[in-house]
């Protein structure tokens, strides 16, 4: 606000050094030789000024040239064309107190105006929006959405939904808005990736099936594309081809400086890949894939709350943090109709850099029918829970999915 005002005071200087000269020296004599000389050492006493404003960042070049300009041409005008002298005091006070009034009026009245008719609100933009937090962003994204239906065509308005989407977590949405763009675009290795993405995260982090396929073709359209190889690597962990992940990985460090934050998260993917590459200097090797803990997990499904399912549910089947925060750690993807099922639960799971079911000490393994089809929970949901284990070579943990989500 302070700023605002500051340079409205700036921009009402400027308009009055031009109005006010004029105003003062209308009732004085310009017949004489030496006023134009006078004339001279007021158009260098404004010229300053203008200069001062430019120095300040109160005009821009473009004004401070423009401003030049005006009152070189006034100059001109005030040699070639110089009215008969007022010779009297007198004379020159309509012209003084003119001035007087519009020096204080002008800004008065600004103020005034601005008052009543502006909107001094709008000049706290930002805490406004920050206040409204995500329900002004999810009224604006619904917005975009509701005018897309009525141009369908518009490729780059699907581009800004679905990236929106991404940025709300509503994967599901994100992935139908990735589509639209890419039936009107076509492939692209940065669009083919960025729907594989959404459409990994609407499947509790599943990268088996279509969006592996869209990485591996964004992959022979662009093979260095960073963020591709990054999901591909994870895609390749999860269908077992450990080799493959390695060496997109290891394509990915190369390009990283050594140190940087990046070159870690990968030598550490690396390492507990399997790979010999060390996590920093003197680290102690990372322990064999093998040997690394894991889950079998047999879920069940409580009778009375089968009625009504018709099996093609999207089933999520999860480990998170005993204490903490809730983030899974390692979650698979089924369908209702595969129950009772056993899955096994790993690292290859992550859904983090960082977050692996091997560094947690406890871990509670649920189970959720999202009727939704996304992986959070929803109202008429159905799910049940473990109590707290161990995760370890060997450890077995049952679920059966007993409540619904109110």
């Amino acid at each position: 606000m302070i700023a605002f005002w500051l340079c409205a005071l700036a921009l009402m200087a400027i308009a009055l050094a031009f109005v006010l000269p004029p105003l003062l020296g209308s009732g004085r004599s310009r017949a004489r030789v030496d006023d134009a000389s006078r004339s001279r050492e007021v158009y260098r006493s404004r010229i300053a000024a203008l200069e001062e404003q430019r120095r300040i960042g109160a005009l821009s070049e473009a004004d401070l040239a423009q401003a030049r300009d005006e009152l070189a041409r006034e100059l001109l005008a005030d040699s070639e064309a110089r009215p008969a002298p007022a010779a009297t005091t007198r004379a020159r006070r309509p012209g003084i107190w003119l001035a007087i009034s519009v020096g204080v009026a002008l800004p008065l009245a600004s103020v005034l105006l601005y008052q009543h008719l502006g909107r001094p609100d709008a000049i706290d933009v930002a805490p406004a929006v920050a206040a409204g937090g995500d329900a002004d962003i999810g009224q604006m994204v619904a917005a975009l959405a509701e005018r897309l239906e009525s141009e369908p065509d518009n490729s780059e308005g699907w581009l800004l939904l679905a990236r929106s989407y991404m940025v709300l977590e509503r994967y599901a949405q994100a992935a139908d808005a990735f589509a639209a763009a890419h039936r009107l675009l076509g492939d692209s290795a940065g669009l083919l990736t960025d729907l594989a993405e959404a459409e990994a995260l609407r499947d509790g982090q599943n990268f088996l099936g279509a969006p592996a396929e869209r990485l591996e073709r964004a992959l022979v359209l662009e093979p260095a594309h960073p963020k591709a190889l990054w999901l591909g690597a994870f895609a390749a962990m999860q269908r077992g081809d450990a080799d493959l992940a390695l060496s997109r990985w290891r394509e990915l460090l190369a390009a990283q400086p050594p140190d940087s934050e990046a070159a870690e998260v990968l030598r550490t993917l690396i390492a507990d890949a399997g790979g010999n590459d060390s996590v920093s200097a003197g680290a102690a090797p990372a322990p064999a894939a093998g040997d690394a803990p894991s889950l079998t997990v047999n879920v069940t499904l409580a009778d009375r709350l089968a009625t009504g399912l018709d099996g093609s549910e999207v089933l999520f089947v999860f480990a998170r943090p005993a204490e903490g925060a809730p983030m899974p750690l390692a979650v698979i993807r089924k369908r209702a109709s595969d129950l009772p099922l056993t899955v096994t639960l790993d690292d290859s799971l992550a859904m983090a850099p960082g977050r692996k079911l091997s560094d947690a000490d406890q871990v509670v393994v649920g189970a959720r029918i999202a009727l939704s089809g996304t992986p959070a929970a929803s109202s008429g949901d159905l799910q049940g829970f473990s109590a707290p284990v161990t995760p370890g070579r060997g450890t077995t943990v049952s679920v059966t999915i007993t409540e619904r989500v109110p």
